[in-house]
């Protein structure tokens, strides 16, 4: 199946070459092929110049006597002295009663000794005379008496040269392109599978990172396991249904991963703990953004994943934390991460609750929409719960009964491959 398409697109561009060619060899002939006019002329076969186009002669190879006559061999030239080529020719040789016919050489001879008559017509090699080139033939007679012929009738066709051709220059560059898109095509095709390859290879290594950052803070809150990677998976999806484009979908599935890595800086106390938080601790777990934005500073070749750590807690009416990011100022691969982020944990058993229903869900996000969340992206996240979408997504993210230590990400969760792209 894989070859199916290249193979279709090489008989396109072999189907594209044929029509060309077979354009330009029919353009060709015809060019060099324009009849202009007949040529009929007696020619005088020893030196009167009768035409202004043609010129003939005749010279006696050998004659000797025999018993029945004379055989008598005669080579015969016909010369074209116009600019144009006679093409298609033959001449007709008046001969004596009794005339025998006993060989004839390079040129094909109809015999009509019934009318005295000889007829030479080319063969296949001398159909043209080219301008100022001749044709030359040979004759065995036996004749009664001595021959010698005078003149022979010649009837030909002139093939006008040096028309204007517009046709064949126009040919000629659509065969250059074809040229140059066949070659650029196949390279461009290499290139792109290459390209492939190694981006492959590249979402590798960036998956076995973030396996190793979703480890360490799995490690320290088994109740949140798989929360990162559901939370990548809304906020992908949002972004899709909200019409942002692949890469900005797979950047935002990314930053959805790593939106937590600050975590990793919380004591494992604190970050456990099951009763009410002091004002410190809860500053601690707050702090967590700013830790996870230092944490991602150099990770700058991903779009959007630093902000979205460190901004993943603002509130879209300017009460949230960091810094109190009011609206649009908001990034808005924030926003969506923040949506996702605050479903997954209403939807997921906490150390300190139990999980809300799917009404309350709704509820509490919707009247949340121009306070906590974007208004635009609630509706998304609101839509991807009724349709359950939300549904699948922890299907594909449900523990084993082996526990965490088999939950690794593959190229696969990529939003490019998973989301049907």
């Amino acid at each position: 199946m894989k070859m199916e398409r290249p193979f279709h697109t090489f008989l396109m561009f072999i189907a594209v070459l044929m029509m060309l060619l077979t354009g330009y060899l029919v353009n060709k002939i015809a060019i060099e092929n324009n009849v202009s006019s007949e040529v009929t002329a007696d020619l005088n076969l020893y030196g009167a110049k009768l035409s202004d186009i043609l010129y003939a002669s005749v010279t006696k190879k050998s004659e000797t006597k025999t018993t029945s006559g004379y055989d008598t061999e005669y080579e015969f030239l016909i010369t074209n002295i116009g600019d144009n080529t006679i093409s298609n020719w033959k001449a007709t040789l008046s001969v004596p009663n009794g005339t025998i016919v006993k060989s004839s050489w390079d040129a094909a001879l109809n015999q009509h000794l019934d009318r005295n008559e000889l007829v030479f017509t080319p063969e296949y090699y001398s159909i043209d005379i080219h301008s100022y080139e001749a044709t030359a033939f040979r004759l065995l007679l036996n004749t009664i008496e001595p021959f010698d012929p005078h003149s022979i009738k010649f009837v030909g066709y002139e093939v006008v040269k040096g028309q204007k051709n517009i046709i064949g220059p126009i040919i000629q560059i659509a065969i250059a392109i074809w040229a140059i898109s066949f070659i650029g095509y196949w390279v461009t095709r290499f290139n792109i599978r290459n390209y492939k390859e190694r981006q492959q290879n590249d979402v590798k290594i960036i998956l076995q990172s973030m396996n190793t950052f979703i480890s360490f803070i799995d490690a320290k809150d088994p109740y949140t396991r798989g929360h990162s990677k559901r939370v990548a998976m809304y906020g992908a999806e949002i972004a899709k249904r909200m019409g942002l484009s692949e890469d900005e979908v797979q950047n935002i599935y990314y930053a959805g991963l790593l939106h937590d890595s600050g975590k990793i800086s919380i004591p494992d106390a604190v970050l456990n703990k099951p009763g009410k938080l002091t004002d410190e601790e809860r500053k601690l777990i707050q702090n967590h953004t700013i830790a996870g934005g230092k944490m991602l500073k150099q990770l700058s070749s991903i779009r959007g994943i630093r902000e979205t750590a460190l901004y993943h807690h603002e509130r879209y009416d300017g009460t949230g934390y960091p810094e109190g990011l009011r609206g649009e100022s908001i990034p808005l691969y924030a926003r969506i991460v923040g949506v996702a982020d605050a479903y997954d944990a209403m939807s997921s058993n906490r150390v300190y609750r139990r999980h809300l229903n799917k009404d309350e869900i709704i509820e509490e996000i919707q009247k949340g929409g121009g306070k906590q969340f974007d208004p635009d992206i609630v509706k998304y996240m609101v839509d991807m719960i009724n349709d359950g979408y939300v549904n699948v997504v922890k299907m594909e993210t449900a523990d084993s009964e082996e526990g965490a230590n088999n939950f690794h990400l593959t190229e696969s969760d990529i939003p490019g491959v998973y989301m049907g792209y």
